[in-house]
């Protein structure tokens, strides 16, 4: 009857009452209704921070504008299988995102908020995946400690407010992983199946990578652990092959015919096999350049994520290393899962030539773990260090930025004028919440100095975060849809002139002229009798001197000129 009842919950994906026959029980959690009212409030707090005043500003060029206005260009065209842009077949992402974009233009109107609810919804979907994962593997308040440092970290909070493809792909990814685990875990073979379906709708996210990372993650995790032939046994890796490709290959091989193998040349050769391994779109940066950006973009949390990867890598006991490895608790187990998940997903994009900030993304929920995990237990285990010194740290660090920061940002290019004063208060008012925090921790209130400079970490990010959105909004986009509009209310052509700005037919809602310089706009103008010009102040003088420019109107550094061919 016992095995029965096993077996039973094997099939359902019910937690079994051991854990890959280790004999330990899963981690216990809090009561049903209250785990509801937590998981109710934590997801609540998510969606307030990605979405409050989400369409406020205007699309972000050029990276919101390259998926924002081809989503569009799906329900003016009725073009679902091929991408376009600015009317014209874009070679680039595979169109999942676009898809669920146009069909949230379909509910909302074509508008910012309806081009990044879908982002700013998958956010709040992986926070509550990573509340739920971690609430059933260590409890109640890891879950509440790990959605909390999601909600505070630049980086993931400044992608889910963006119409990109980052952040759908993070959580398609991290819920795959998770669910992996979770699969191998528990031997709930629906969750292998779930695992790899969403592995395939990454796959139409962003392309290959979606398989290469997880495969390369699960492969060292079962090699520290020991289990490789066990898991190569348990995955199925040819039947979850099947179900990757029957999700992704379709359309792929209707893309591929249909531009004559054009797209399998810039896709599959360009965006990511030369991407990989070649300097595309001038984005090369040093090895040291996704560290930094993971670190800070998953500051001040990051401070804890050093000794957390240590003290996974580094189970107590007498044993050597690897046997030790082989031999650890669930909590030890699941620790190293997360590490082999970031630090792997860290050093595949660094060895990777062209890089860009979101890439590491897909770790984030991993940190979240790992940091959720440390800090649950020094808190249970009483250890005063481990917790003392980070937060001493991000005092440190704290200081350094109140003097260091305001020359740096002086020396940005296009910095908006009143950002150096919203984050020189920020870092004032995290300084004090650390010496809060610190008092308390002196105090021997330990959970006390946590939860408050978790609490008053996320208001003030919150904070802060508005305002800087609002700050560099203004400056580098802020009257160019008004300019847009305005030039599209007439039939004349409209020239976009020495700016990158895919999402200018966004607001024109029509095709636009660019002209990346001098050359080209002369190229332009000669076969054009009249036209609108929007360019950046900078270029005044010399649209001054080609004859029929009238300035239109001047706003920050954009420009708006009406040009008409002169009689001859």
């Amino acid at each position: 009857m016992a095995n029965t009842q096993s077996a039973e919950k094997e099939q359902s994906g019910q937690p079994t009452d051991v854990v890959q026959a280790r004999g330990e029980r899963l981690s216990p959690v809090a009561g049903d209704w209250t785990q509801l009212a937590v998981f109710g409030a934590v997801f609540l707090v998510a969606c307030a921070v990605f979405f409050t005043g989400l369409g406020r500003f205007p699309l972000f060029n050029p990276d919101e504008g390259l998926f924002a206005e081809p989503a569009r260009e799906i329900l003016d065209t009725g073009e679902w299988v091929t991408s376009l842009l600015n009317y014209v077949v874009r070679y680039t992402k595979p169109p999942l995102v676009m898809w669920a974009m146009a069909l949230s233009y379909d509910v909302f109107g074509v508008n910012e908020f309806a081009a990044r609810f879908v982002c700013a919804g998958s956010a709040a979907l992986l926070v509550a995946c990573t509340y739920c994962f971690l609430a059933r593997y260590a409890g109640t308040r890891a879950a509440v400690l790990g959605c909390g440092t999601l909600l505070v970290a630049p980086l993931f909070v400044g992608t889910a407010r963006m119409a990109i493809t980052d952040m759908p792909l993070s959580l398609l990814l991290s819920a795959a992983m998770m669910s992996f685990y979770r699969a191998f875990a528990e031997r709930a073979r629906l969750w292998r199946w779930l695992a790899y379906a969403l592995v395939g709708l990454a796959v139409m996210t962003k392309g290959p990578v979606a398989v290469v990372l997880p495969a390369i993650i699960l492969f060292a995790y079962h090699l520290l652990r020991g289990s490789l032939r066990e898991a190569f046994g348990f995955y199925k890796p040819l039947w979850g092959a099947l179900v990757v490709g029957a999700i992704s290959i379709p359309w792929f091989a209707i893309e591929i015919a249909r531009t004559k193998g054009a797209y399998f040349q810039e896709f599959i050769m360009r965006e990511n096999f030369q991407r990989f391994t070649g300097d595309v779109d001038s984005h090369k940066h040093g090895w040291w350049y996704h560290l930094l950006a993971m670190m800070g973009g998953y500051f001040p949390w990051s401070v804890f994520v050093p000794q957390a990867v240590y003290r996974s890598l580094r189970p107590e006991g007498s044993k050597p290393w690897l046997a030790r490895m082989r031999d650890v608790t669930p909590g030890q187990d699941l620790c190293l899962y997360a590490t082999c998940w970031s630090m792997i997903t860290l050093v595949f994009f660094s060895v990777s030539v062209s890089k860009l900030l979101t890439y590491t993304l897909p770790a984030f929920a991993a940190l979240a773990i790992l940091v959720a995990l440390e800090i649950d237990d020094a808190l249970k285990s009483r250890s005063h260090l481990r917790l003392l010194v980070p937060l001493s740290g991000l005092a440190i660090v704290y200081g350094i930025a109140g003097i260091g920061g305001p020359i740096a940002l002086h020396r940005l290019r296009n910095c908006p004028p009143d950002l150096n004063a919203i984050l020189t208060g920020h870092v004032a008012v995290q300084c004090v919440i650390v010496l809060m925090a610190l008092a308390l921790y002196l105090a021997r209130r330990p959970v006390a100095a946590i939860s408050s400079f978790a609490f008053l970490t996320l208001v003030s990010s919150g904070l802060a975060g508005y305002k800087t959105l609002a700050s560099v909004s203004d400056c580098w986009e802020g009257p160019l849809p008004d300019m847009e509009r305005y030039a599209a209310a007439s039939s004349d052509p409209i020239i976009v002139f020495d700016m990158r700005k895919p999402g200018a037919p966004f607001y024109t809602r029509r095709q636009v002229i660019n002209a990346a310089d001098k050359v080209a706009l002369q190229a332009r103008l000669s076969a054009l009798g009249r036209a609108y010009i929007i360019t950046r102040a900078s270029n005044r003088d010399y649209l001054s001197g080609i004859g029929g420019c009238r300035v239109v109107t001047q706003r920050g550094s954009f420009l708006l000129v009406s040009w008409r061919r002169l009689p001859a």
